[in-house]
């Protein structure tokens, strides 16, 4: 009371001046970057100590007040002009002094309780009052009254309110064990009962929102985030229905003490947490903790924080992209935010005000609360300052002189964005963007946002929308919008050399002189044209490679095996004038045909091929495999037709994708080369689909395709993109039609003039005695090729598979595979079969898609075998190790016993090179190492499945015992002959004994690595071979049949 009378004396007006932060102080008190304002002690406000506060905004005049909270009552103080603050007056305690005083402000009303003090209740004060209208008649400070009072509850720590929806929680009060108890604040000055949360204990703060974070869960729920103090977890809940309050998770961390207060980010991903005794318990700096809340099922710890001295933290709150922490002995601290979004999550203290001089060490002295959330950056601190100190602390009125609440003024600018030539790219900045933005404090940071930043060839054209965005240091944003324009430098070709050095991929390359690839170069650019009346001229075995679009206004000239590859799936070639590709065919005899395709849009029958003999396409609904040759080779691949119906006389258009059968001579009988120059329509380019059409079953759907572009395409990418293609088939045409050959003409195509190709390589038709025509990775410009489709669907080409290179450049497969080609031959007959085994991390022992192809109805086939029954002419394996084995069989259809020869035709691979390759007659009982020489055998007409084995040993450089260990005897147990393999020593001798001692020597050739040992005069048992080496002695346990 005696303070009372005192203030009653005092001038209301307190005067005080501005004293801005320098050298690290303001009127004694440290500080960085915050300038005081003004200050009033907590005697000077009626009162021993101030503790909590908030701030209130009139709407209608736009005056500011500070809400301080006090040990004996309720503090209001005009703060409009921060220099010169106003005290207004008092709102008494309703019962006593207390330690503990919260107010919060909803709809121009003041909601207030107190702890540890008896029956206070929640005193409602209605904040208009404060207007001049109110208070000029009357004499400063005022004693007000209260405007109403909620009384269901008696003494209470805090009272958090949610202004969107207009509900007050009551914490730590004398009700709910502590939990919040929720009031309706519908009528501001009688709040009523909404519900109860008793289930999770004291609950010391919280902050409740209408959610709209990141959580799509819980977005427009009504969330509550507690510092739930008696278990010293944060407590996430669901408060949307107050009568049915659901927890959503919980949230724990290490060295919990007393979980305080805690408050979200402005977008709601973050929540930032004090515990307010883990300082003085565990003898860290100020420490807080921020948890991410993107999924509030799942919270985590994202990030810590150790302040710069030992004091305890206690209130703390976000606005924009500062976090205001009331740090008691070390006073207000400021951080930034933006860090903790980096992946090296940071939190980075920027400002302080230190109200409390004396110490920061871990006490309860000082800044109790900030209020940040006037418009005018004032920042409103209480506290008590010294705890044994009548009458000190009080309200500090500060501020950032650098605070800044206006948004910058931006401006933007188009761009033209300019390819690197080199490279093919530019990318744009923000500043590229800008064009003069200001800001009245500065622009700390610029950001655009478009589809994309980086631009290449692709984009050339476009015109793409960009926003480009600029921040101060408070974080206040404009954002303007605007447009890149991307576009190639041009290069032109003018007879001698470019105008701005040669093309690249960056570049719009512009044929203004004649350019012949032979005597320039290839060359690669971005975008291409011919001008009126200049020939370009692509050579044989060079390239144009260009991003996107070709425009010919004068000649385009490509030569046999020349290339020109576009990249874009949408890029257009457009013929203003004229474009010619050129296909030169081999030698052909008078019936031979080709499979081709059309490298150009509009040709027809009667274009390129209108002086060709014949022009069919495949019909494969019209295709039944030959029932002749299904009977002689039941398991093979069958391109016979039952009656020849599949192939038809054309004579429409030639379709892109489509594979044709075409004679080109002039005459039946007519032979030589010829040249197919296509000249009608513009380049194929892009996507191009092929309709697969499926029978009964893959045996019958045959399909014919060709190669759509003029440039090679890369038959590995091919087959990836297509799913129900497994191999491809290409016609050699090596031999004339014979009539041995079954078929329904008097004479037949033979099906060994066909060469295959899968995942794991290619192999070369069966009648050519050398590798000529094996398949190399590449299908040529205009090649026709067959497939066997696994399903009806579409076979897909597109501008992935292309390439510069033409089908005279080997390349290894896309995955490290060991691969051998082996091969039969009959020299009299001058027929064979190729076939391809291949080890790989990608292919399995199993029958693998794309790996394993049947052999084809040739009639002399070497094949591998499959325990299920399969015979392979290509087949995909496990990883080689060493001795493994591969099972392969022999058919012929010649009707005499002649003579054959197995070879190996090339070995590629790491493993495989080093490696001893043997193989095992297991007819004649022989092994020979084919690495070494070739295997010379007979055969009569006859299916022979598993005549042969394939055996692999590693070579090696080994001591003794591992060279010893490698040596092998087959087969065990055996009948009448015993093969004896040292791959690693050359054997000296091999000794047999039986189980009663007697030995049978056997003295073995020089320099030799194989044996065969005559077994026939043994009886049936058990026998031990003892075989001297090089290297060594070694004894084999052997079973005679």
């Amino acid at each position: 009371m005696k303070k009372l009378l005192l203030l009653a004396l005092l001038s209301t007006t307190l005067s005080f001046s501005q004293t801005p932060c320098s050298g690290g102080s303001a009127n004694g008190y440290p500080c960085n970057g915050i300038t005081l304002q003004s200050h009033i002690s907590a005697s000077d406000l009626g009162g021993d100590e101030g503790q909590d506060s908030w701030g209130w905004t009139d709407s209608a005049t736009g005056k500011e007040y500070a809400l301080v909270a006090m040990d004996n009552g309720t503090a209001f103080v005009d703060i409009s002009d921060p220099v010169n603050p106003v005290f207004i007056g008092r709102l008494e305690s309703h019962t006593g002094s207390s330690l503990w005083r919260d107010v919060k402000v909803y709809n121009n009303h003041a909601y207030i309780v107190s702890d540890s003090n008896g029956n206070h209740g929640v005193q409602v004060f209605d904040l208009t009052r404060l207007r001049d209208s109110e208070i000029q008649s009357e004499t400063l400070p005022i004693n007000f009254t209260r405007d109403g009072r909620y009384s269901g509850v008696g003494s209470a720590h805090n009272i958090i309110i949610n202004e969107d929806t207009g509900y007050a929680y009551v914490l730590g009060s004398n009700r709910n064990g502590g939990g919040p108890r929720i009031l309706d604040l519908s009528d501001p000055k009688n709040p009523t009962l909404a519900g109860d949360i008793g289930t999770y204990g004291y609950c010391h703060d919280a902050q409740v929102v209408l959610y709209d974070g990141p959580d799509p869960d819980y977005q427009g729920k009504e969330i509550l985030i507690g510092s739930f103090s008696s278990s010293d977890y944060v407590q996430i809940l669901d408060v949307t229905d107050k009568n049915n309050v659901t927890r959503i998770s919980r949230v724990d961390y290490i060295n919990k003490e007393y979980t305080h207060q805690g408050w979200f980010t402005e977008d709601k991903r973050f929540f930032i947490v004090g515990d307010e005794v883990d300082e003085e318990e565990h003898g860290f700096n100020t420490k807080t903790i921020v948890f991410d809340l993107t999924d509030l099922d799942a919270p985590t710890e994202h990030y810590v924080h150790y302040g710069a001295t030992a004091a305890i933290d206690h209130n703390g709150y976000v606005r924009g992209n500062r976090f205001y922490l009331a740090n008691y002995s070390a006073g207000m601290r400021v951080m930034r935010v933006e860090g903790l979004y980096e992946s090296t999550p940071s939190m980075t203290e920027i400002n302080s005000f230190d109200t409390y001089p004396s110490n920061n060490s871990a006490g309860f002295n000082g800044t109790w609360n900030v209020y940040p959330y006037f418009e005018s950056g004032n920042l409103v601190v209480t506290g008590f300052g010294n705890a044994f100190v009548d009458g000190d602390g009080g309200l500090f009125i500060l501020k950032d002189p650098n605070y800044d609440n206006t948004a910058p003024t931006v401006v933007c600018q188009p761009v033209t964005a300019t390819l690197d030539r080199t490279t093919g790219s530019v990318t744009i900045t923000a500043d590229d963007v800008d064009n003069g933005s200001t800001d009245d404090f500065g622009i700390v940071k610029k950001s655009i946002e478009a589809s994309q930043t980086t631009f290449t060839c692709a984009d050339v054209g476009r015109s793409i929308p960009v926003t480009l965005t600029v921040e101060d240091d408070y974080g206040n944003k404009s954002s303007c919008n605007t447009t890149i324009t991307v576009e190639a430098e041009t290069t032109s070709y003018n007879g001698a050399s470019w105008s701005n050095g040669a093309p690249s991929v960056g570049s719009n390359a512009k044929i203004s002189a004649d350019y012949n690839t032979a005597t320039n170069t290839s060359f690669q650019a971005c975008s291409c044209e011919v001008d009126t009346g200049r020939t370009l001229t692509v050579n044989t075995g060079d390239y144009v490679d260009v991003q996107k679009d070709i425009t010919v206004n004068g000649t385009l000239m490509i030569a046999h095996e020349g290339s020109v590859v576009q990249r874009d799936n949408d890029a257009v070639t457009t013929n203003n004038g004229t474009i010619s590709v050129q296909k030169i065919t081999p030698n052909l005899e008078g019936r031979d045909f080709m499979i081709l395709g059309s490298p150009v849009s509009g040709e027809t029958r009667n274009g390129v091929y209108g002086t060709s003999v014949m022009v069919r396409n495949h019909i494969t609904e019209n295709f039944v495999p030959n029932p002749q040759v299904e009977n002689d080779f039941p398991l093979a691949e069958n391109f016979a037709d039952n009656d020849g119906d599949n192939w038809v006389n054309y004579t429409g258009n030639i379709n892109a994708g489509e594979g044709y059968l075409v004679r080109p001579q002039t005459t039946p009988t007519g032979t030589g080369s010829f040249t197919l120059d296509y000249t009608q329509g513009t380049l194929n380019n892009g996507i191009v689909n092929f309709n697969l059409v499926f029978n009964t079953e893959q045996n019958d759907s045959p399909n014919m395709l060709g190669n759509p572009y003029p440039s090679a395409i890369d038959a590995q990418v091919f087959l990836a993109e297509n799913t129900t293609i497994d191999a491809l088939y290409f016609w050699e045409h090596l031999t004339a039609p014979n009539p041995s050959y079954p078929g329904y003409n008097p004479n037949n195509y033979n099906m060994s003039d066909i060469s295959m190709y899968n995942a794991m390589g290619g192999t070369a038709a069966g009648n050519d005695p050398g590798t000529s025509t094996r398949p190399n990775d590449y299908i040529a410009s205009g090649q026709g090729f067959g497939v066997k489709t696994t399903a009806a669907g579409t076979a897909v080409f597109n501008n992935s598979m292309r390439v510069t290179d033409n089908n005279d450049t080997y390349r290894e497969p896309a995955f490290d595979s060991d691969r051998i080609w082996l091969n039969v031959y009959n020299e009299k007959w001058e027929m064979g079969s190729a076939i391809l085994i291949g080890f790989s991390d990608a292919s399995t022992n199993g029958l693998d898609t794309k790996f394993d192809t049947k052999r084809l109805a040739t009639p002399v086939s070497l094949y591998s075998t499959m325990p299920s029954g399969e015979q392979l002419a290509i087949q995909g394996l496990a990883p080689l190790k060493n001795e493994t084995q591969v099972s392969l069989g022999f058919d012929t259809q010649v009707d005499e016993e002649t003579e054959y020869r197995v070879s190996i035709n090339d070995i590629q691979g790491a493993t495989i090179e080093t490696a001893v390759v043997y193989l095992i007659d297991n007819k004649n009982n022989t092994v020979t190492n084919l690495s070494e020489s070739d295997y010379a055998f007979t055969a009569e007409k006859g299916q022979f499945t598993n005549r042969f084995t394939l055996q692999f040993k590693k070579v090696e450089i080994l001591g003794t015992e591992e060279s010893l260990s490698n040596i092998a005897i087959f087969p065990n147990p055996a009948n009448t002959v015993l093969n004896i393999v040292s791959p690693n020593t050359y054997l000296n001798n091999i000794s047999v004994y039986d189980l009663l001692g007697r030995r049978i020597d056997q003295n073995v050739g020089p320099k030799t690595n194989s044996y065969q040992l005559n077994l026939a005069s043994l009886h049936t048992g058990i026998y031990f071979v003892k075989i001297d080496t090089e290297m060594g002695t070694i004894t084999k346990k052997l079973i005679k049949k």
